[in-house]
C-alpha cells in the first residue's frame, strides 16, 4: 500500500517579518514527525505553488495570500485535505475575525473599523487614554502596521503610515490593561499552551479560562493549528486581542509538532 503523502507550504516571507525562519521550523519539524511514521513529505515555499503544482493528498499549509489561497480552494475542492482551510484562514483577516470574534460572544476590546479618510475626525484621544491602530485587512507584516498611541502627535503619525502604506481601513481598539499572555493551539483544546509576554514564563497550568476561550474562538473560526494573544484583564477576565493561524510555535515547537502531526494522522485511522 502507497505510504500517505503531505506538501508542507512555508509561509510567504511578506507575512513572516522577522520570523521566515521559526515560520519555517515548525513546518519542518511537523513534517519531520510525519517522515518519521512513514508519511512521504515535502515543503514549498508558498511564492513558488501555482497552477502547475501536482495537486497534493494532504496540504498543510501557513500560506496567506490570495494567490495561494486560491489555488489550495481549488485542491480541497478536488478533495485535498487542507490544515488549516482556506476559509479559515480568511477568517484571520483583520475585518472578518472582528465581527466572527464579537458575533461568537468571545471578549475581545471595544472595537470599530474606520476608514482611513475619516480617522483624523473620528478617533478622538482623552487623556490618559491609550488606543491601538492595527491595519484593517491583514494582521501587521511590518513595523507600523500595530501600534499604540496615546497623543494627538502619535496618531498623526500613525496615520500617516497607514497612508504612505496605502491601507484604506484601521481597527482601532481601547486599550485593556493586564499581563498578555501568548497561546498556542492545535485541535479543540488537545494541546494548548500558555506563555506570559513579558519573559516568558509558561502559565499553562494557570490559566484554563484562557484555554477555553482560545478553542471558542479557533472553533468559531474554523482553526485547526492557531495561535494568538489575550489580556488577563482584572475584571473580565481574559480578553483576546489577536488570533492567527498556524503560528511560529516558537516557545513549544517540539511538542507543537509532534501534536499537529498526531492530529493530522488521527483521520486515516478513524
Amino acid at each position: 500500500m502507497k505510504p500517505p503523502s503531505v506538501l508542507g507550504i512555508c509561509r510567504e516571507r511578506v507575512f513572516s517579518p522577522g520570523k521566515v525562519e521559526d515560520d519555517a521550523a515548525i513546518m519542518e519539524s511537523t513534517l519531520a514527525e510525519l517522515s518519521r511514521a512513514g508519511w512521504e513529505v515535502r515543503v514549498l515555499r508558498a511564492e513558488t505553488v501555482g497552477d502547475s503544482t501536482p495537486r497534493p493528498q494532504n496540504v498543510l499549509s501557513m500560506a496567506q495570500s490570495d494567490r495561494v489561497l486560491n489555488v489550495l480552494a481549488e485542491w480541497s475542492g478536488k478533495g485535498t485535505r487542507l490544515v488549516n482551510t482556506v476559509s479559515s484562514v480568511r477568517n484571520c483577516y483583520r475585518k472578518p475575525l472582528t465581527r466572527i470574534l464579537s458575533e461568537s460572544g468571545i471578549c475581545i476590546p471595544p472595537s470599530r473599523m474606520v476608514a482611513l479618510r475619516e480617522a483624523r475626525e473620528r478617533i478622538s484621544l482623552r487623556p490618559s487614554n491609550r488606543l491601538w491602530l492595527k491595519r484593517g485587512d491583514v494582521h501587521a507584516v511590518e513595523d507600523g502596521d500595530v501600534v499604540s498611541v496615546t497623543c494627538r502627535e502619535e496618531l498623526d503619525q500613525a496615520l500617516e503610515h497607514f497612508q504612505r502604506r496605502g491601507i484604506a481601513d484601521i481597527l482601532v481598539q481601547d486599550h485593556v490593561p493586564g499581563p498578555v499572555v501568548k497561546f498556542y493551539g492545535v485541535g479543540r483544546a488537545e494541546y494548548f499552551r500558555a506563555y506570559l509576554a513579558s519573559g516568558g514564563e509558561e502559565v499553562t497550568a494557570r490559566v484554563a479560562a484562557l484555554r477555553a476561550v482560545a478553542v471558542r474562538a479557533a472553533e468559531a473560526a474554523g482553526l485547526e493549528v492557531y495561535g494568538g494573544d489575550a489580556v488577563l484583564a482584572e475584571v473580565n477576565g481574559p480578553v483576546l486581542i489577536d488570533l492567527n493561524d498556524w503560528p511560529s510555535f516558537s516557545r513549544c515547537r517540539q511538542s507543537a509538532a509532534e501534536s499537529i502531526a498526531a492530529y493530522v494522522k488521527r483521520p486515516l485511522k478513524e
